[in-house]
């Protein structure tokens, strides 16, 4: 063998050695869903990429969810993690946060789950990006739950580029999934309980404000992510005050640490409080 095709040797060697570090673990914060999670952790079980870790946050659920994830836990991959009372889906991701130890950390809700190919798409798109890119998501399948118990498709939410802070505040959608590099995740503390209604609502907005004070947005442009829609999700109509009180902070906070140059106009959009326009002060 010459020493060209040594070295090409070797660099095969290492290129497979790499695909078997594990780089990402999901996290799946729970309260209440044992009849919604097995799709959610199918959905990791099938993926193209073996090299996962799945660490499943149980805020104090009161139902079947423990007899439900239990029987997964044979699987090394998984991990099991029950509060002994409920605090919130914030307290719950930090939590969490804290016991991550890949590169990066995936969230998926309970009632949602991953395409085949979501983690797969995302390492890829992340391993390519710099440092400074803290999220990467893609495009959405949106469904809704029957009466019969069957869920329906209803549509597919194309998203865009996110290419500034200022255009994220006025930006409504939320994006999906929400691969983050878990050092942008420390750098920010990590969510916050300290916000009105205690960290229970519009986590996911939080948290992509704080990253947005010096980090960036990728796009995917995949369907990456499944959502289902029904009547106990958390942004159902009676919690529409709740997220309202939250989301006004969090913009409020986010443009007063951004230099405190606008003022937010609101306006309801679909039920939810939005930022309508900024106005320059």
């Amino acid at each position: 063998m010459n020493d060209n095709n040594r070295v090409t040797e070797l660099e095969d060697q290492n290129k497979d050695s790499s695909l078997n570090v594990t780089l990402v673990t999901v996290v799946i914060p729970t309260y209440n869903r044992a009849k919604f999670i097995t799709r959610a952790i199918d959905s990791i079980l099938k993926q193209t990429t073996p090299n996962w870790k799945l660490l499943i946050v149980d805020d104090g659920s009161k139902d079947k969810t423990k007899e439900v994830v239990e029987r997964y836990l044979q699987d090394p991959r998984i991990r099991y993690v029950r509060l002994n009372k409920n605090k919130g889906v914030c307290y719950a991701l930090n939590h969490a946060l804290s016991l991550v130890d890949t590169k990066y950390f995936s969230q998926l809700d309970a009632d949602d789950w991953y395409e085949k190919n979501t983690l797969k798409v995302c390492l890829k798109k992340m391993e390519k990006a710099s440092e400074q890119t803290a999220v990467v998501y893609g495009h959405e399948k949106v469904w809704r739950l029957e009466k019969n118990g069957k869920i329906k498709f209803l549509n597919e939410k194309k998203k865009r580029e996110i290419n500034s802070n200022y255009e994220f505040i006025t930006y409504h959608p939320m994006i999906y999934p929400r691969f983050y590099r878990t050092s942008a995740l420390r750098k920010v503390g990590g969510w916050s309980s300290q916000v009105p209604q205690n960290g229970r609502y519009a986590e996911d907005r939080q948290i992509l404000l704080k990253l947005a004070d010096e980090h960036k947005f990728k796009l995917i442009n995949k369907s990456l992510y499944n959502r289902l829609k029904h009547s106990s999700n958390n942004s159902r109509i009676e919690n529409r005050k709740k997220y309202a009180s939250v989301t006004r902070y969090l913009y409020e906070e986010a443009l007063k640490r951004w230099g405190d140059k606008y003022k937010a106009e609101f306006k309801w959009v679909g039920g939810r409080l939005k930022v309508g326009r900024l106005i320059k002060k």
